[in-house]
């Protein structure tokens, strides 16, 4: 039976030094779209509007919108802030629709941007890279010709038009692309990090990942969580920010750890000292830490709505070390090993087993927007209830680091 679920979902685009540029929201209508994907895309903009907005979802930073080519007027645009950055993406075949470039004019006069979406070396790229600002090139079009992928981005850069590279698939690639002088690489390349063989931590990460052995311990009390915090009066200060921040909703301002303790209980108090102690790390790219929040919120999330309420917890902590190797850039079996973690946390990050170890692929799939995504499921949960998930959880991501 055909299905065309129709869902949203988030990438991070990052410049050549890893900072951040911008986000791309994206509106998928299902592998056979129909007459209603439409009008169900339509809906779900004005749901995401009303429920969280689409500012929570991109913070500060410039919003790149893949919308189907019939809402790309300016009265079916997700709303943003006046002066937000918006840039819609432009597939060739605008070219040969007069409504489209129609509204498109009445688009530019409002202040959006273009983008070029799967650029090529041809005549319709060529044409329509006169309007846009960005061009997005698949890398993979040209892994067999990388003399043409060359040609192409110096083309378009004396253009005036910033590059971005499409489907970067993990660190070894883009430090390889890097070369050709993209601009931007879209994706969560990030977190699949080139891992050396016979690899050693540093002194300072090796301490830093006893200390998180400390703090994950199962049996580790209040007093050894507040012995630990005493050695870094920074870390204490900013976990003080982080529990007053209203994205946690403590109900009332908080002093001293020891009150935090009260609203937010040992394991939630731990999971915000992992996350500033991973903030502390040097050469470690701000997304990352955007990344992990979103996986926590997004695990805990499915297990809330999924029967496993009373695993919220295990699940949220799974979630903020799924990408734990990318910050230690050696093999996740090694970084789980040095954690006191229970079996079934080491297997779900190891091995990718149990529901928790489902909640994880789950999470890769939404992240690298493979066409699998439409039939995903968990115990109950489909694909729109999940990319509702995931896009609330990157909300929550966004407000909860500017704590």
């Amino acid at each position: 039976m055909s299905r065309s679920e129709v869902f949203i979902g988030r990438q991070p685009v990052l410049s050549s030094d890893m900072s951040l540029f911008a986000y791309e929201l994206w509106f998928h209508q299902g592998l056979n779209p129909n007459g209603h994907s439409v009008p169900a895309t339509e809906v779900l903009i004005d749901k995401i509007q009303n429920d969280i907005g689409f500012q929570a979802i991109v913070g500060s930073h410039p919003s790149i919108l893949k919308l189907p080519k019939s809402l790309l007027k300016p009265e079916s645009i997700p709303q943003f802030e006046s002066d937000h950055r918006v840039i819609l993406e432009l597939e060739t075949d605008v070219l040969n629709d007069a409504e489209t470039l129609k509204n498109l004019k009445a688009l530019k006069l409002k202040g959006y941007h273009f983008l070029l979406d799967d650029c090529k070396a041809d005549t319709a790229s060529e044409k329509l890279s006169t309007i846009t600002e960005y061009a997005k090139i698949r890398v993979n079009r040209f892994s067999d010709s990388e003399i043409e992928l060359r040609k192409l981005v110096e083309r378009l850069q004396k253009q005036g038009i910033k590059v971005i590279a499409d489907m970067v698939q993990n660190e070894d690639q883009y430090h390889h692309l890097k070369q050709f002088g993209f601009d931007y690489f879209l994706g969560y390349f990030f977190t699949n990090p080139t891992i050396v063989n016979g690899h050693k931590l540093s002194g300072n990460k090796l301490n830093l990942l006893q200390l998180m052995a400390k703090v994950n311990a199962p049996h580790s009390d209040f007093d050894e969580l507040t012995d630990i915090l005493s050695q870094d009066v920074g870390l204490s200060h900013k976990l003080l920010m982080a529990i007053n921040h209203p994205a946690n909703d403590v109900p009332v301002r908080v002093e001293k750890i020891s009150d935090g303790l009260k609203y937010m209980g040992l394991k939630r108090l731990k999971f915000w000292v992992n996350l500033l102690m991973l903030s502390n790390m040097e050469d470690v790219p701000q997304e990352l830490l955007t990344t992990s929040l979103l996986n926590a919120k997004f695990c805990e999330l499915m297990a809330l709505q999924s029967g496993h309420e009373h695993e919220k917890d295990s699940y949220f902590l799974v979630g903020l070390l799924f990408n734990l190797d990318a910050y230690f850039k050696i093999p996740m079996n090694e970084v789980a090993m040095s954690l006191p973690l229970t079996p079934e946390l080491k297997e779900a990050l190891t091995q990718r087993t149990g529901p928790m170890g489902q909640v994880l692929n789950i999470l890769s799939v939404m992240q690298n927007q493979t066409q699998d995504a439409e039939i995903l499921e968990f115990e109950g949960l489909k694909i729109d209830r999940i990319s509702t998930n995931f896009i609330s959880a990157s909300a929550w991501a966004q407000e909860a680091l500017m704590a």
